[in-house]
């Protein structure tokens, strides 16, 4: 009995492993272990697809990552006909995979966007989940769903050249997602505000408004000073904080500590009283609309930037150098590049992340 079920859990991972290469296009190699959840078991896994057929390791340019073979596209159709034919079949870059460095690191932004996600709990797979714009969509609740580059430009012109490598829509809020790696990413204002603009126009087709929201997802926190300090490049062609979203959040893939600060963000009704609770050790809540410090403790600003939105980041470094310091309020993973960013004499106030999920696992039961 304990064999059979061995078998099964085996069976289940090895599918799991080979549907992730086939929407990524090309898995980068070091994501094998993420996506299994061992890098040994990962490791065994490899060897026997490569062995049976089903992979081929793509190693160039510095660039190493796993794409389907031909017996192993055809085992997928076979068994998982609708969530892998747009993938699998057709034009799509998926299917045929080129070998320039420049379009293998663009299927890799893309295959960690779907690994964050995936490992978030998020529905990912088109079989689980509506079709995008569809009217269900935008009325999606409790589940995070995830919809890929493909998914969310359609085969249309008008978005082609966006950077966006997908949608993240969960509790009714969505957000178009960017994946930036540990490079800024190109970015064209004309081209994004165009992306921005489609969702926007999907949404209002419904009665719905959208709150003109981004995801960045980082492969660090440290990476988030280069973004916050970016002027936009020699060229001007680079990323640089600007007016095409309303708000960006920076997210560092995997670690569970970035799933709370996702929770923090797109669940209102809990985000409401975790920052009530927060206020209570305030001495004096700042109630202006567009304040960008929460209120006061023993006569210093406080500052919440748990959620790491881009613009009050930069706005309340630009408070703290005319107004003096004040007190930061921080989930434990961010406060040393956010000290770093901030500088020596700001006060840090951390939030051990674990203590958070407590909270917020209260709240909602």
């Amino acid at each position: 009995m304990s064999r059979h079920t061995a078998g099964e859990k085996m069976e289940t991972k090895r599918d799991t492993l080979l549907k992730m290469i086939a929407i990524s296009g090309e898995l980068p190699s070091y994501l094998t272990g993420i996506v299994v959840g061992s890098p040994s078991y990962a490791a065994s896994l490899v060897t026997a697809l490569k062995k049976d057929g089903y992979i081929h390791i793509r190693s160039k340019d510095g660039v190493r990552g796993y794409i389907l073979s031909k017996k192993g596209k055809t085992y997928l159709l076979n068994h998982y006909e609708t969530d892998m034919r747009d993938y699998l079949t057709g034009a799509s870059e998926t299917n045929h995979v080129k070998s320039e460095k420049e379009k293998r690191l663009r299927l890799h932004r893309m295959s960690l966007a779907w690994t964050h996600f995936f490992l978030q709990g998020c529905i990912i797979f088109s079989s689980e989940k509506p079709e995008i714009f569809s009217e269900s969509f935008f009325r999606q609740k409790e589940t995070g769903t995830y919809y890929g580059s493909q998914e969310l430009k359609g085969g249309t012109d008008k978005i082609k050249g966006s950077r966006a490598c997908g949608l993240f829509i969960k509790k009714g809020e969505a957000f178009v997602v960017y994946q930036t790696m540990e490079n800024l990413l190109k970015w064209a204002k004309k081209t994004e505000h165009a992306m921005r603009a489609w969702v926007e126009g999907k949404a209002l087709r419904y009665n719905l408004s959208w709150g003109s929201d981004a995801i960045f997802l980082g492969n660090s926190m440290a990476f988030l000073l280069q973004i916050l300090e970016s002027t936009g490049g020699i060229k001007n062609q680079l990323f640089q904080v600007d007016e095409t979203y309303e708000h960006y959040y920076y997210i560092p893939c995997f670690s569970t500590p970035s799933f709370i600060q996702t929770d923090l963000i797109v669940d209102g009704k809990t985000t409401k009283h975790f920052k009530k609770f927060l206020y209570t050790m305030l001495d004096e809540v700042e109630n202006r609309e567009f304040s960008v410090h929460a209120g006061y403790q023993k006569q210093r600003r406080v500052y919440f930037c748990y959620e790491m939105e881009l613009k009050h980041l930069i706005q309340v470094k630009m408070e703290l150098e005319r107004k003096g310091n004040g007190v930061v309020v921080c989930l434990d993973y961010q406060a040393e590049t956010l000290k770093e960013y901030f500088g020596e004499e700001v006060e840090m106030m951390v939030l051990v992340c674990e203590k958070v999920k407590q909270y917020l696992d209260m709240q909602r039961s």
